[in-house]
């Protein structure tokens, strides 16, 4: 047995062309590589040629390597990627068909103290499970309980993100454990099975000893708010992954056109179809999952009965890692910019929403309110409402749940042979952008810039705020800990709760499309509004009616963003406009990003204000507030 130290002097000296170190390492590799195929293709034949393979694909390009001290993972990974390229499609197969003749050749055991108290009988039961399992199962089993790699290293080799090796592994360990449970094991086996999968398949005894999986390592977390938000049973999770997602959609797929706004951000010639069908009669169930409390940020499952099959099926997931939706025509996962709105265009309503609120938002739509309220507005809140014809949104449970998240039908719901594709911007796929604001407002110019996050996650990292000058003076600053007010000498005149001056602009990362949280703040300001389709069939107008001065909004529906914002005297037409200001949202950013860009400090000084004025403030500019 060699020591790191060893393997990297080995390395080192085969790279200088020793002869005699290059054969020990490889003969050392192909010992190891042995270990490692085997437990992924439980095959002796095709472990040999794999292996074999991998040895020849070494030797012709050892000189590339780089960092020595990475020799192991760089060969894992060569020889991961065989495997992976040897099963094809079997790859995501749930289960694999059991070989019809038995092996010509025992798998070797190990003289170990525990594969001595193992019966044959429960051995033969452990190898079977484990030959059962998809072979991106056994893979991610071997990489993390036998190779000690972290999450983000089997991400890197299976190719999905930290949080989707974190699902995958865990939809192995169930599977594992339900094969198990079909030969009278009970749940508490788990464990023991891998550990003594892990001795019997070991290359040596000495080998065998060194297998130990402890509790930790079969833990998906500490991820625990971040690991799943919405998807299984009922809920959404999150698993954005390139090859992993499993999270939930609506029926959508539209014919694609390419943008016109920068980088390869997308449209539709026609609005696409929402996962709340209008005059669906089938029984819908929507689970809202508010991880701290109130109304918003609030986490979206839709669930609908499957023709033919006893569970239901996840039409959408709106998590904290993106916009699920699953294409049933095309059997296809696919990962939008957008949340889903409503089909008639009606505004998206919250069990947690304030009774006259609902009230108000029914009056404006001329029609009675379709979702029943709970006062409850406690964080780690869960509502699961259900949806059929005359019982629309009538709630049926509510749980106080903090690690929902966690939960197992939080994660998994989508057959694992669907395939993901991902139409996202490149804005979007980052999670957070920059954006800029130009324009002019009662003949004065306006100019602004600001970060906004797209989903929850990032929100942490890359938190909202806001710069607006008039005039090349800094007029408005907002921040997550407090927004203000300034003068013409650049002294802070309000201060405001953090948040104010985002009132009235898309806060994608709040889990609603910007056309709901516009509305949704015209109402809370108890301000009449409209909504109107446009005839290229991707954007949509908000008016909103407040007086004065009032607002209309472009929103570009497939992007969820707001193009423009124009402001009127009285009635919305052309003679009355008296501003416009258009916002620009970078698609790419610069390492380091421009200066202008440095987020704003949090004003410190000034009378403080309990509360500020809403959509309104953009109302306020036109007086030079």
């Amino acid at each position: 047995m060699f020591n790191e130290t060893d393997n990297v002097e080995l390395v080192r000296k085969a790279q200088q062309g020793d002869r005699a170190s290059l054969d020990r390492l490889a003969e050392t590799a192909r010992v190891r590589l042995h270990e490692y195929v085997f437990r992924m293709t439980l095959d002796e034949d095709l472990t040999g040629d794999i292996v074999q393979e991998t040895i020849l694909e070494m030797l012709r390009i050892f000189k590339t390597l780089q960092y020595r001290e990475k020799f192991w993972g760089w060969l894992h990974g060569i020889a991961f990627n065989k495997v992976r390229r040897h099963y094809g499609k079997q790859w995501r197969q749930q289960r694999l068909r059991r070989r019809e003749a038995e092996r010509e050749s025992p798998i070797p055991i190990a003289n170990d103290v525990l594969t001595e108290v193992v019966t044959d009988e429960l051995k033969q039961i452990i190898l079977t499970s484990v030959q059962q399992l998809a072979p991106r199962h056994r893979a991610v089993l071997t990489l993390r309980c036998y190779d000690h790699l972290s999450y983000a290293e089997i991400s890197r080799l299976i190719g999905c993100t930290e949080i989707g090796a974190r699902a995958v592994f865990y939809r192995a360990k169930r599977c594992l454990a339900g094969l198990l449970s079909e030969h009278g094991l009970g749940k508490g086996s788990l464990l023991l099975a891998l550990v003594a999968f892990g001795k019997m398949t070991a290359a040596s005894t000495a080998s065998a000893a060194q297998v130990a999986i402890t509790g930790a390592t079969l833990q998906v977390g500490p991820l625990a708010a971040v690991l799943a938000m919405l998807t299984g049973k009922t809920g959404l999770i999150a698993l954005a992954a390139a090859g992993t997602v499993a999270a939930a959609s609506v029926a959508i797929s539209p014919q694609t056109l390419r943008a016109v706004l920068p980088g390869d951000a997308r449209r539709t010639d026609s609005l696409p179809a929402s996962p709340w069908q209008a005059a669906s009669t089938q029984l819908q169930e929507c689970w809202y999952y508010f991880p701290e409390g109130g109304q918003t940020p609030v986490m979206i499952r839709l669930l609908e009965p499957d023709a033919g099959k006893p569970a239901a099926a996840c039409r959408i997931l709106q998590n904290q890692y993106a916009n699920y939706h699953y294409d049933d025509d095309a059997e296809t996962i696919r990962i939008k910019n957008y949340h889903a709105w409503k089909p008639d265009l009606s505004v998206t309503g919250l069990p947690t929403d304030d009774p006259a609120l609902s009230r108000f938002v029914a009056q404006v739509q001329g029609h009675a309110a379709d979702m029943e309220l709970t006062r409850n507005r406690a964080a780690g809140l869960l509502v699961i409402c259900r949806h059929e014809s005359e019982r629309a949104g009538q709630i049926w449970r509510i749980d106080r749940h903090m690690n929902v998240l966690d939960e197992e039908y939080f994660h998994f719901s989508w057959p694992e042979t669907a395939p993901v594709v991902d139409d996202r911007d490149a804005m979007h796929r980052r999670g957070w952008t920059f954006f800029q604001i130009d324009g002019s407002i009662g003949g004065r110019d306006v100019s602004g810039t600001g970060r906004v996050p797209f989903v929850y996650t990032s929100a942490r990292k890359h938190y909202p705020w806001l710069r607006i000058e008039i005039d090349g003076r800094q007029t408005c600053v907002d921040t997550p800990q407090g927004a203000g007010r300034y003068d013409r000498t650049g002294r802070a005149t309000e201060l405001l709760p953090g948040g104010s001056f985002f009132q009235g602009l898309p806060r994608p990362w709040t889990g609603l499309h910007c056309v709901d949280t516009i509305r949704r703040d015209a109402a809370q300001q108890r301000l009449r509004f409209e909504t109107v389709r446009q005839d290229d069939g991707a954007h949509v107008k908000v008016i909103v009616h407040a007086m004065p001065i009032g607002l209309v909004y472009t929103v570009d529906m497939q992007t969820d963003i707001v193009e423009t914002i124009e402001l009127f005297e009285a009635t919305p037409v052309e003679a009355n406009r008296i501003g416009r200001l258009s916002f620009a949202y970078l698609q790419e950013i610069a390492e380091p990003a421009d200066r202008s860009f440095d987020a704003p400090r949090e004003p410190r000084s000034g009378p403080a204000v309990s509360d500020g004025t809403g959509l309104l403030w953009l109302t306020q500019l036109a007086g030079g507030r």
